[in-house]
């Protein structure tokens, strides 16, 4: 059987598809490929219009919509949102700086516990998109011996407002190094090769202040956001 605490994981997202679980135990390792569609809810031209959401309102921003929506039970396996960098940093961005992007969420089916489901944020009108299956292969490895209860967890466990202190705390340090920066995404990564618990991970864009070079870090940080488990956020 999988379980985090016992073998090497990881579950990492396949562009807007999905995501690729795999494990490792007693030399046997095992990969689950996970698909699924993420379709935003359409977008005409008569579709509402929402206020953009901003990471300036907090870190977790797109975890509390998520909660809104699912409710702070839902288990979910990972989270992915991501910011606009600003056109500064990265000239192929017409986005304000800090503007969510991307705000998506894999998550236990309700009505099925052996299996997952997926949606993710229209950030334009501001509504979820139907839940979309989640298909989970495995190969590699047994099968029978794929458990998704070791790739989820309860959502009111997931702390990413906590990072907040962490993120202020940073100003000083990289305004030393970046001649601008963003935090560029928040998410909650399942358990994979470098860690046997999910962890909550941000990331950072800048421009070097030495060369005016493009450079990213980020930084992990067990679920409870304050305790953090690595810090690669300088070059």
């Amino acid at each position: 059987m999988l379980k985090p605490r016992t073998a090497t994981l990881c579950l990492l997202a396949a562009s807007t598809l999905g995501l690729t679980a795999c494990g490792k135990e007693n030399g046997a390792t095992g990969t689950a490929n996970v698909s699924a569609a993420q379709e935003a809810p359409g977008g005409g031209s008569d579709t509402p219009q929402v206020a953009a959401r901003n990471i300036s309102e907090g870190p977790d921003v797109c975890f509390r919509a998520i909660a809104k929506h699912l409710g702070p039970d839902a288990k979910v396996s990972e989270i992915n949102s991501f910011f606009s960098s600003g056109k500064e940093i990265d000239s192929s961005d017409d986005e304000p700086q800090g503007q969510l992007t991307v705000c998506s969420v894999q998550y236990q089916d309700p009505a099925d516990p052996r299996k997952l489901l997926s949606t993710s944020l229209n950030v334009r009108t501001g509504e979820f998109a139907p839940p979309s299956p989640v298909d989970i292969t495995v190969t590699g490895g047994n099968a029978a011996e794929f458990k998704l209860a070791d790739y989820i967890v309860p959502l009111a466990q997931v702390n990413a407002g906590a990072l907040a202190p962490f993120m202020e705390a940073q100003k000083a340090p990289m305004s030393k190094i970046y001649s601008r920066y963003a935090w560029s995404g928040v998410r909650l990564m399942s358990p994979g090769t470098f860690s046997d618990v999910h962890v909550l991970r941000l990331d950072i864009d800048g421009r070097l202040a030495t060369n005016d070079i493009k450079e990213s870090g980020y930084a992990e940080f067990a679920i409870d956001g304050k305790t953090l488990k690595s810090n690669n956020l300088k070059p």
